[in-house]
């Protein structure tokens, strides 16, 4: 078993230890973002405490951020392990079992490998840059056929409502829409076939990268449905995960949705 293989152990086996030990008592909850839809809880921050100590031990030398405390890594940095430390907040206050804890390690800035942990059905995917994807301990396989269902966010659909109607139509011809709250299951989901393709305008490089590297690894495209280079790590992703003969064409009718600059084929 290689280094890397035993880091990927080691990563999935932390995700449970930490999920274990913190949800374990009722979360303050408080709002965040201007509109107030959105929220973080007191558990939030507790994962990131946790993760920010273990994941530094896991790999001495590297240095740990994510979306409750992130800031820029030093670019000296060679290993940076990027953590959603709950992803589906808004679905754990309701009470709707679609949340999960997202980690990818960053190699000068390039997803190494990654684990996603389905917290209420106790299911870690995993996945190694160029050594495929698990579920588990098993190698992912997925369905023949992808199911033809896609997710598009709130914030895409929000666009396309107001700049692009017809092509949500046009969508709907080909897929049903689901929309579980988390962009991390929404990948891994994609990755097992569960799911045709999945597209969001407002993910954040830590709801995406993780589960990006687990759907490419089971071959999977992942990329932008707006032109441009790769957006910062606290931007807006406009990403779009689908299977290679859908990409493009996906990629191009979703790029109607971004603002009249943006609206040149994506790259």
């Amino acid at each position: 078993m290689t280094e890397l293989q035993v880091l990927r152990q080691g990563l999935c086996a932390c995700l449970r230890r930490a999920v274990a030990e913190i949800f374990v008592s009722p979360p303050e909850v408080q709002a965040k973002g201007r509109d107030g839809l959105d929220l973080v809880t007191s558990l939030d921050f507790a994962m990131q405490a946790r993760l920010t100590a273990d994941l530094a031990s896991l790999l001495p030398g590297s240095v740990v951020t994510g979306e409750e405390d992130y800031a820029s890594a030093d670019p000296a940095c060679r290993h940076v392990w990027l953590v959603d430390p709950l992803d589906g907040t808004v679905n754990f206050v309701a009470g709707l079992p679609a949340y999960a804890v997202a980690v990818v390690l960053l190699e000068v800035g390039r997803p190494l490998l990654s684990a996603v942990h389905d917290i209420t059905h106790d299911r870690t995917w995993s996945a190694l840059a160029g050594g495929g994807a698990f579920v588990g301990d098993v190698p992912l396989r997925p369905r023949a056929h992808a199911a033809r269902l896609g997710v598009l966010s709130s914030g895409l659909l929000a666009d396309l409502a107001v700049r692009a109607p017809g092509v949500l139509g046009q969508i709907l011809t080909g897929a049903k829409l689901r929309n579980l709250g988390s962009q991390a299951l929404h990948l891994c989901h994609a990755a097992s076939g569960h799911l045709g393709f999945v597209a969001s305008r407002e993910a954040r490089a830590w709801d995406d990268l993780a589960g990006a590297l687990i759907a490419q690894e089971a071959g999977l495209v992942y990329g932008r449905y707006a032109p441009g280079p790769a957006p910062r790590v606290e931007a807006e992703q406009f990403s779009l995960c689908a299977p290679p003969g859908q990409f493009d064409t996906l990629a191009s009718i979703l790029a109607a949705s971004c603002p009249p600059q943006d609206r040149s084929p994506a790259a």
